[in-house]
């Protein structure tokens, strides 16, 4: 019964139009940043195409929005997928219990943080990856000695990282993303193991089990470890319902052929090429 009420209330949503958004600065900043530049140069200037979001700065915007439009954030919302199910649920502010509260600022950042996603994707990383296109070729051996480079990536993982680079630079988001988040949480648990953090749970039966991503994240070392802009980028893109939750979403078949290639797959990629 509760899936029909979401199905239908699905159905019962209109579209509306929303002001258009002049980035024709934006594009023509981001196409120049990579053009003219040797092969190097150009997917160097391109992974650093915007830094990671400032966190005290989006909690500061977020409690201004929540403080502004007082009547909306006086009611709880609740959050529905594509396919009718109730995914979330965000409380109202000034619950008066201030770990609720906590909750529902946590949530407005990471819808925030979609806003910024469109626009970096659109604006930035679409119209520069088009110029690289036209100037440079790279197969994927260079995404593998990319990676093979990297001080963060672990050794036993460059060829897997290097050809979902790879892939996404060809155009293949899809696949590019399907690699690149289970990597990212073998990733994530790698430092975390180096820092000495515990990352397994012993089951009634002594059975020792790797925890998940999401349950990784939310461990206090987390930010610690991978810093809190880091920390924050993959709980909201990966791990958290009111974001795309692409970890959740690609471990439960979730995707369909569109959202596989969707902007937030797009900018998983970009966001792990900056690495």
């Amino acid at each position: 019964a509760l899936r029909n009420c979401g199905e239908v209330a699905i159905e019962e949503f209109a579209p509306f139009d929303v002001p258009p958004v002049d980035m024709s600065d934006v594009v023509r900043n981001s196409r120049g940043a990579v053009a003219g530049k040797s092969a190097s140069d150009a997917l160097r200037a391109f992974a650093t195409l915007h830094q990671l979001v400032n966190v005290k700065a989006l909690r500061e915007q977020t409690l201004k929005s929540l403080n502004t439009y007082v009547l909306s954030s006086m009611f709880s919302s609740t959050l529905i997928g594509r396919d009718g199910r109730v995914i979330a649920k965000r409380p109202a502010f000034r619950s008066g219990d201030s770990q609720v509260d906590e909750k529902t600022i946590l949530a407005k950042m990471v819808q925030d943080h979609q806003i910024f996603i469109n626009m970096i994707v659109q604006g930035s990383i679409i119209p520069a990856l088009q110029v690289i296109h036209l100037e440079h070729r790279f197969n994927e051996q260079d995404f593998v000695q990319l990676a093979n480079g990297s001080p963060v990536v672990p050794h036993d993982r460059a060829h897997l990282f290097g050809k979902a680079l790879y892939a996404g630079f060809d155009g293949d988001f899809a696949v590019a993303l399907h690699i690149l988040t289970a990597q990212l949480e073998n990733l994530v648990r790698f430092h975390l193991k180096r820092a000495r953090v515990i990352t397994t749970n012993l089951d009634q039966d002594g059975i020792e089990n790797e925890k998940g991503l999401s349950t990784l994240m939310e461990l206090p070392e987390a930010n610690r470890v991978l810093g809190d802009s880091l920390a924050f980028e993959i709980r909201a893109l990966f791990c958290d319902a009111f974001g795309p939750n692409l970890r959740n979403s690609v471990a439960h078949g979730l995707l369909d052929d569109y959202e596989s290639a969707s902007i937030y797959s797009i900018y998983a990629w970009w966001f792990v090429l900056g690495w």
